[in-house]
């Protein structure tokens, strides 16, 4: 009997966890284009979210936790990362002659699952953290 309860509570959870990526991944919106779900506080207008264009870069949502200009991040970051357990990588872009290293968590394939888990990039790594996409740019494939 017990087994039973706890296999329909995980059914159930399973069963809104893929409603509330249906209505996200659609892209249920207000007029003014931002989208809405009860799992995500308040609305998120898509032209506020900060992307990344990149050929090498797998495309999806992400979690910037830190850019570092001109040198790799320093080992005692590249710690803290490896302590948190969140997995990362370490995109490098090129802007007008120079380097960048973006440190990135993820990718997730929604914006929704980046936002469950910026709480704990927030704590763990910086409190700075914020949710990026990446994407490839346009007329590449």
């Amino acid at each position: 009997m017990r087994e039973a309860l706890i296999l329909a509570i995980i059914v159930i959870l399973i069963g809104c966890e893929i409603g509330d990526n249906r209505e996200i991944l659609a892209g249920n919106s207000t007029e003014s284009g931002a989208i809405y779900s009860p799992l995500i506080k308040g609305r998120v207008d898509p032209s506020e979210i900060r992307k990344i264009f990149s050929q090498r870069g797998v495309p999806g949502y992400y979690i910037q936790v830190g850019y570092f200009q001109e040198a790799k991040p320093s080992k005692e970051f590249i710690d803290r990362m490896e302590s948190s357990v969140l997995p990362y990588k370490i995109l490098k872009k090129y802007r007008d002659g120079k380097v960048g290293y973006h440190v990135l968590v993820g990718p997730y394939i929604s914006y929704y699952k980046a936002n469950e888990i910026l709480g704990s990039a927030k704590e763990y790594v910086t409190k700075n953290a914020f949710i990026v996409k990446v994407e490839k740019p346009l007329g590449k494939s």
